[in-house]
């Protein structure tokens, strides 16, 4: 029920903030939703454990500063984007997604899974203290440029847990 009531407050601030007028909201749509296909810990595929079921991704806006749900079984997180495909990680497969809690401009604020999903006890980086920098987020959002899928993956118990999202 959170999520369903996330997802209908951010569609509703877009559908505001891209109408000419603020009397007259129009309706958005997500732009792709991919929800999770399998779940790799320590390069071993598994089972998907309970606390990833039901795991989605749902972008909303433009594909350079918009928004993307992340829903981690039960959690919904909500980052702006602003990917780059001129970005090197583009070219080598594995396209870095930077991860902010506002404005997407270099230097501002990221997300930290770390205290967002406190459940995952997701492992605490001690190098990660600046809140401007990739590391701060305690995991990474990445498309795989070959298959088309998203790895969001982080570290637990000292083991990477990659979650593998395709589109739906």
């Amino acid at each position: 029920m959170k999520s369903l009531f996330l997802l209908a407050f951010l569609l509703f601030l877009v559908a505001c903030g891209n109408t000419p007028q603020a009397n007259s909201p129009q309706t958005v749509e997500p732009r792709a939703v991919f929800s999770l296909d399998r779940v790799y810990i320590a390069d071993v595929l598994v089972n998907i454990p309970s606390e990833y079921e039901g795991s989605r991704l749902t972008f909303v806006g433009p594909e350079a500063g918009g928004n993307v749900l992340i829903q981690i079984g039960e959690e919904t997180i909500q980052a702006s984007i602003n990917p780059s495909r001129e970005h090197p990680s583009f070219e080598s497969g594995y396209w870095h997604h930077h991860l902010y809690a506002g404005n997407t401009e270099a230097g501002s604020r990221r997300i930290s899974f770390l205290e967002l999903l406190p459940n995952l006890n997701i492992d605490v980086n001690p190098d990660a203290t600046d809140n401007t920098q990739s590391s701060y987020q305690h995991g990474n959002l990445h498309y795989v440029v070959e298959t088309g899928e998203y790895r969001l993956r982080f570290t637990i118990n000292g083991e990477v847990h990659d979650l593998f999202f395709v589109l739906v």
